[in-house]
């Protein structure tokens, strides 16, 4: 036996992985590096026992990528003939390590990566080389922990946020259902279903909620969810539809009725009525004063735009066109995306200050939401066919939008969780439902703190590292 002994070399991982103790000794052998123990006395005799090769044990997760393994030693009595398979501390808990790694890295891998490419990363990052099986049974394990876990909560008299995120698993339709305490900003409830309708939802609600009512919920504008809701918790339950969502409707609404082929022409005064209406239930006041500012100066540009100055704009912007009454309608045209320009430019800067102090848009009072809507409504015919259509169902709708008098007026907590756990170019994905399960599970565990597989230190990793380097 060649056993492996410190040099000026290898003294810093001789004295990394605990070598000079001697609790035990590294031989070099053919087959690979064996790890033995101090020898022990034979338990019926009492003699001092020889070492005498391997047990073939200690296989780890690193073999196929160094073409061998470390080999537990193993013991021999001389006198009574018998091969004493000793315990090895040290070599189980490397092993042990090694393979809590490998787990780690597959698991975290396994939320973006298919089981073929966990492989070739392993392959071309750390040339480590782990068979596609292995692979799989991690995850298959992991799965079948993770899916009877169950996640403790307490209904509180608080506003939860509910939204349901569609998904493709496999082709199939897939609905990811949620119920998020905004207050405690964390879950209450997270499954995905691959069917969905009005009756699952009120048997989620008895679920989740039992007999316990909470302040209120806070959804999108489906014509469904008052009277689901309704049925389980009764007539007084507040339903407050998410005003951020109402906002997103309404631009994408207002663009697409400004839309000519394939542009967008917004002017100054559009800008103006879309603002009215995003004040209807948010103070916007800083806006629409901006905006009238704006407008304005750009009426007094446009009455005191003369030949004189139609020039020296032309000239500025080098303007080809010969013809006076095109000129002046290009250099209008100019100015006014310049001002729209710069007011989206005010706009960003309100928004960093507003991050920045960490502050949010006011909502409006119950009264000044109607008093705006009123003001709205009486110049109705300002606004696109499309826009007017949004304005009525908003009316109809109106009680929905100040339920929670201004306590909570949106979903975005909940969309931001929706995001940072799984982003819109992964809702299609190629996986079971028992994996995306497991996916949002993780997930969660990682939200709350708590860690589903053996985290690494630096330190850890150079300790697995130095001594494949031994072999």
């Amino acid at each position: 036996m060649k056993s492996i002994q410190p040099t000026l070399i290898n003294f810093p991982q001789f004295k990394m992985l605990e070598l000079f103790d001697n609790k035990v000794v590294l031989s070099s052998t053919k087959q690979g590096v064996i790890v033995h123990t101090k020898r022990v006395t034979c338990p019926c005799c009492g003699k001092i026992c020889n070492y005498n090769g391997n047990s073939n044990k200690g296989k780890h997760s690193l073999t196929q990528s160094s073409g061998n393994f470390l080999q537990k030693g193993q013991q021999f009595c001389p006198d009574c003939g018998k091969t004493i398979q000793v315990e090895n501390t040290w070599l189980d808990e490397l092993i042990t390590s090694m393979k809590q790694f490998i787990v780690s890295q597959v698991l975290s891998l396994s939320n973006g990566k298919s089981e073929d490419e966990i492989v070739e990363h392993f392959n071309s990052t750390m040339s480590i080389k782990i068979a596609k099986s292995t692979v799989h049974n991690i995850i298959s394990k992991s799965h079948e922990e993770l899916a009877a876990l169950e996640f403790d909560y307490e209904v509180k008299e608080n506003f939860y946020g509910y939204d349901e995120q569609y998904l493709k698993i496999n082709g199939k339709s897939a609905y990811r259902l949620v119920f998020f305490d905004i207050k405690e900003n964390k879950i209450l409830y997270e499954k995905v279903h691959y069917r969905f309708s009005k009756k699952i939802l009120k048997q989620i609600l008895k679920e989740v909620f039992g007999d316990k009512a909470p302040k209120g919920f806070v959804v999108d504008m489906k014509v469904e969810y008052p009277s689901a809701f309704k049925e389980i918790f009764g007539r007084k339950i507040k339903i407050q539809f998410c005003v951020f969502h109402l906002n997103k409707l309404i631009l994408k609404e207002y663009r697409d009725a400004l839309r000519i082929g394939k542009k967008v022409k917004w002017s100054l005064i559009n800008y103006y009525n879309l603002y009215t209406l995003f004040n209807i239930f948010y103070n916007r006041s800083f806006e629409l004063k901006l905006l009238k500012k704006f407008l304005k100066n750009f009426e007094n540009f446009k009455h005191k735009l003369n030949l004189e100055k139609i020039k020296f704009y032309v000239n500025k912007y080098n303007l080809k066109t010969k013809n006076t009454k095109t000129q002046k309608r290009k250099v209008i045209q100019i100015i006014e995306t310049k001002m729209m320009k710069a007011f989206r430019k005010m706009l960003r800067n309100k928004r960093k200050f507003r991050k920045r102090k960490k502050l949010t848009l006011q909502p409006q009072t119950k009264t000044s939401a109607e008093d705006n809507l009123d003001r709205v409504i009486n110049e109705i015919q300002l606004y696109p066919s499309k826009i007017q259509k949004r304005i009525m169902k908003i009316k109809k709708n109106f009680v929905y939008f100040i339920a929670s008098e201004g306590e909570i007026m949106t979903n975005n907590k909940l969309e931001g969780f929706f995001g940072a756990t799984l982003k819109k170019f992964r809702k299609k994905m190629r996986k079971s439902l028992v994996s995306i399960s497991a996916i949002l599970k993780r997930k969660r565990l990682q939200q709350e703190g708590k860690s589903f597989f053996r985290k690494f230190t630096l330190y850890d990793l150079a300790k697995i590292f130095v001594i494949v380097s031994f072999l």
